[in-house]
């Protein structure tokens, strides 16, 4: 399996030092950006811009859980908020509406709803009917163009009327703790969260797991390279 992220269309490295940025909430410049080919080299610069510090610091999760559960108490959504809480009550009513707020309550960047099974059969329906040609097509147009054509438009129409759904890895307080504390890493340290080298790697390779088509997070070591082009380039030298 070869040792790389295939992070290789045009827009995908854009959008991936972009939320590395975000999460860790750094500044990297694109002279930085072209110098570093492996996992290993953006570990080493996300360390010169957060020093580790781990003395007489607060725990990131235990920030971000009194937080979240602040913030749902004042939304109304009880008081009996253990770390087992189930968090599906947001689906009630519209998740995605409900994050919105959640999210604005906490000031805290929130996993992101994903489409709901009503959504996705709907998805799925205009999959099929697009793929078996029922509407006319227009003389002189192509029918992949149409048929391209028809399925963005469906799709944005369904993703913006869905309700959505939590991640399944966020039904409960703790685990939306968890994900919620990758999301804001970089911020919770400034708050005086306390960070190693090894929280720091851990939190990288959760984050780039998620874009990893080739390679599952028990795999990216330091050699890993965001791009198969610069792979193939180095081995080929």
């Amino acid at each position: 399996m070869p040792n790389t992220l295939g992070l290789d269309e045009d827009l995908e490295p854009v959008e991936v030092v972009s939320d590395l940025e975000r999460i860790f909430d750094v500044k990297v410049s694109n002279e930085e950006a072209e110098r570093v080919l492996t996992v290993g080299e953006f570990h080493d610069l996300l360390l010169s811009k957060i020093p580790p510090n781990e003395t007489d610091r607060k725990c990131a999760s235990a920030m971000t859980f009194y937080r979240l559960r602040g913030a749902l108490r004042r939304l109304g959504y009880g008081h009996d908020l253990i770390p087992a809480f189930d968090m599906r009550i947001l689906e009630r009513g519209g998740t995605k509406s409900n994050l919105k707020r959640f999210e604005e309550e906490s000031g805290l960047y929130l996993p992101k709803a994903e489409l709901s099974r009503g959504g996705c059969v709907a998805a799925l329906c205009f999959f099929f009917v697009v793929l078996a040609g029922v509407f006319p097509l227009q003389p002189g147009i192509p029918s992949a163009l149409l048929g391209s054509l028809f399925g963005l438009v469906a799709g944005g129409i369904i993703m913006e009327i869905d309700p959505g759904k939590l991640p399944i890895n966020c039904t409960t307080l703790a685990d939306f703790t968890k994900e919620t504390t990758a999301l804001n890493y970089g911020s919770l340290i400034k708050m005086g969260a306390r960070h190693s080298c090894e929280d720091i790697w851990e939190n990288l390779v959760a984050v780039l797991s998620r874009y990893g088509y080739q390679l599952p997070k028990s795999e990216i070591t330091r050699e890993t390279y965001f791009l198969h082009s610069q792979l193939k380039k180095n081995a080929a030298a």
